[in-house]
């Protein structure tokens, strides 16, 4: 067995590169944009790659495999679009929860307010899920649309305001990077064929792995004090360890909460923290997987 994921084993910091290249945080953002605009045209392709060729070859057997391709592509393109402009209504109606006005929650409002301007995205709309899981998460539809950014009534009860600002910063630099779009694509695609067959896997390999590991470095530099968010994430891993085993999801959790069942499985490496309900180190932080919450930690404790 190889040696265990750590903040050894990681790739490095952001900090040194900044300081040596103020253009290199450019640079990759330029790149992870592009990476996700690709991501997400190949599942909204993929996915409407089935009923295209299941119309085109009915049509091709009736009328000629001249019109049956050209209904092929005719469908494609056409359930394609409609992936991408459906997906973040979609991926809303399997996380649930609720928009709120900025007046309701005028704290953070204002510290997404500020943050926005920093990392430089449009204002998120806010949305809110009644859930004791603190956790959070960010989708975004197609460009001219504003964001959402989501977040459960338990990160606003179990979090302070510096490492609130952590997590939401991680967030808006997941719409910054288009993160936020091709996860609204992947929880419409993959992330349902992934709890259609009771697993995650399907929708981790869509969504790209590393990409958590990523944020929170471009995070840290965007934050007043960078350790907030490693405070953060260790407050996560805190709280799961202190449930009882019985509790798989944070418990008590309602039935409709994102982090159990289907909705789970369809959702699950969208959250900050996707080890909801792993107990123990070892399963917190598995071996290579950059996007556990504790090795993710790991590696912001050099901030």
């Amino acid at each position: 067995m190889g040696p265990r994921t750590s903040a050894a084993a990681a790739p490095a910091s952001p900090v040194v590169g900044a300081l040596s290249d103020p253009f290199a945080a450019d640079r990759r953002n330029e790149a992870r944009v592009r990476a996700n605009r690709n991501r997400t045209f190949l599942l909204a392709t993929a996915s409407a790659a089935v009923p295209a060729v299941v119309l085109g070859a009915v049509l091709g057997g009736v009328a000629g495999t001249a019109a049956g391709a050209v209904v092929a592509v005719v469908v494609l393109v056409c359930v394609a679009a409609l992936v991408v402009r459906e997906a973040l209504r979609i991926a809303l109606a399997v996380i649930g929860g609720h928009a709120v006005r900025e007046e309701e929650l005028p704290a953070l409002a204002n510290q997404v307010d500020g943050l926005s301007a920093t990392v430089g995205v449009r204002r998120p709309r806010l949305w809110v899920v009644e859930d004791p899981v603190p956790n959070a998460c960010a989708l975004s539809g197609r460009r001219d649309a504003r964001p959402v950014l989501i977040v459960t009534t338990g990160l606003l009860e179990l979090l302070g305001i510096i490492e609130l600002e952590g997590v939401l910063a991680h967030e808006l630099v997941h719409m910054k990077r288009e993160d936020a779009a091709a996860s609204a694509v992947a929880v419409a695609t993959a992330g349902l064929v992934s709890a259609a067959f009771g697993g995650d896997r399907v929708l981790h390999r869509a969504l790209g792995r590393g990409r958590e590991y990523e944020a929170d470095q471009a995070a840290a530099l965007a934050v007043r004090y960078p350790p907030g968010l490693r405070d953060a994430l260790v407050a996560f891993g805190a709280r799961a360890a202190s449930l009882p085993a019985s509790a798989p999801s944070g418990a008590p959790t309602p039935a409709h909460s994102p982090f159990c069942g289907w909705r789970w499985a369809a959702t699950r490496w969208i959250w900050i923290d996707p080890m909801v309900g792993v107990a123990g180190p070892a399963e917190r932080a598995p071996i290579g997987e950059l996007d556990a919450t504790d090795v993710r930690a790991e590696a912001l404790a050099q901030w």
